[in-house]
């Protein structure tokens, strides 16, 4: 659910037909089986398919990475891809209501982790283990290959490993006064007050709060914070009996009023999030994606390179309640798609442990293999991953339920209400609770 907003600007890329038989491609897709179905000695059994692919923008892909990789699967399998990349909210549009009407339109959609109960109770979605072979299978990070399998079926193979991570600027909590970055949420109450005081900076961090699905996000990250659920184990909402909930929306009552982090928060996107951190307006980024540390070192839009450090633990209540959000991406493939086996060759050409590492050098995506994380290479360019390492260990994502875009709504509607003062903290999560017993009770399963 998404998540980073990227540029909204929407476009429809075409790939030209052009069949290629035993090129080789390039040398980031030896050994990956791309071009094992093609016939050598002439024929190709792909010419003439095409695909509609619609996927989101890559919140770190601003050199076409994706694109042009695209027109590469098209070089060396003749599979002629119609590549639809737009903003998360209006991929999610487009692809919900061509579901919703009765599908076809597209070969390979965006799965985000948000819709698997959804999508699956709907039969939107083909299971893929006829195609996932064992190397696939014991490869891909075991949190991101489960989390998109249900009843031993797995439904979608990430794209995007959208996990988040504590970083900070220690040049400003030094210029301040402050030894290490603060660890619980007293201590960045403290940390506001000495960076105010001090003349660095007027706030501790800005989030976003926005009411849309990204501020319940960030919002969900406090919660789990201080050992707080919204929804208990068998589903049932319990907004206002959930003794972390009630702590973690005491804390931010108390934060915005005295301004721990800005008032901005509530319409700010992530991307006015990341510029802010860029300019060197705040220290404390509580959950970066993996791209912000690679960014803040990109002269060309950063005034503090050089400044910023990865955390190997998570901001919470006391210490113990160690979490970060994961909000991972996958590509699946529609029940309604008449190219089943083609859209199969596009997501694992695009998802291939040679394109993975391909990807984290040139943009500094996070990998979505298990053995990049060993990569000298990889590790050479981005020590700071031990950190992400560590921290990953307690990552925790959205509520498995069917009712999620509704849940989502509700958080975030009814916590700027909490958060601006507009009502107590008490009587907002009264009404939260009653907002989202409603939502699971009138879900229409479509």
């Amino acid at each position: 659910m998404k998540k980073i907003l990227v540029l909204l600007l929407v476009f429809a890329l075409v790939v030209p037909l052009a069949v290629a038989c035993g090129n080789g491609g390039s040398d980031v897709n030896e050994g990956d089986g791309v071009n094992e179905d093609i016939d050598e000695g002439g024929d190709n059994p792909w010419a003439g398919t095409k695909i509609t692919v619609i996927l989101p923008d890559h919140e770190m892909d601003n050199i076409g990475l994706h694109r042009d990789k695209t027109l590469q699967f098209t070089e060396e399998t003749g599979i002629e891809v119609e590549l639809i990349n737009k903003g998360w909210e209006a991929a999610a549009d487009d692809i919900l209501g061509d579901l919703v009407t009765g599908g076809g339109s597209y070969d390979v959609i965006e799965f985000d982790n948000a819709w698997i109960a959804k999508f699956i109770a709907n039969e939107w979605v083909i299971p893929l283990d006829e195609f996932i072979t064992p190397d696939i299978k014991s490869g891909l990070l075991p949190g991101l290959y489960n989390k998109f399998s249900v009843g031993g079926k797995c439904y979608g193979i990430a794209w995007n490993n959208d996990t988040r991570f504590y970083m900070y600027n220690d040049q400003m909590l030094e210029d301040a006064g402050l030894s290490e970055p603060p660890k619980t949420w007293d201590e960045v109450l403290a940390a506001a007050k000495v960076l105010q005081s001090s003349g660095v900076s007027d706030i501790a961090y800005l989030d976003t709060y926005k009411q849309e699905q990204m501020g319940c996000n960030e919002l969900l990250f406090v919660i789990y914070s201080f050992g707080g659920e919204l929804i208990d184990g068998s589903g049932n909402p319990v907004a206002n009996t959930n003794a972390g909930v009630r702590e973690a929306y005491d804390f931010l009552a108390q934060a915005y009023k005295e301004r721990v982090f800005s008032p901005d928060a509530l319409i700010s996107d992530y991307e006015e999030v990341a510029d802010a951190f860029f300019a060197g307006t705040f220290p404390l980024f509580l959950q970066a994606w993996p791209g912000v540390y690679a960014d803040s070192n990109d002269g060309s839009r950063s005034k503090i390179v050089g400044q910023v450090s990865v955390a190997d633990f998570s901001v919470s209540k006391t210490g113990a309640e160690q979490t970060v959000l994961t909000l991972p991406e996958a590509m699946a493939i529609p029940t309604t798609s008449q190219n089943k086996e083609a859209a199969w060759e596009y997501i694992k050409y695009m998802s291939s442990i040679e394109f993975d590492k391909e990807r984290a050098l040139a943009i500094g995506s996070l990998p979505i293999w298990s053995d990049l994380y060993n990569d000298p290479q990889l590790l050479a360019l981005y020590p700071y991953w031990e950190q992400f390492g560590k921290q990953a260990q307690s990552a925790k994502g959205y509520p498995d339920i069917l009712w999620v875009d509704d849940f989502a709504d509700v958080v975030a509607k009814v916590s700027q209400k909490i958060l601006a003062g507009n009502t107590t903290v008490a009587a907002g999560l009264d009404e939260m609770q009653q907002l989202l017993q409603d939502a699971k009770d009138n879900y229409v399963d479509e």
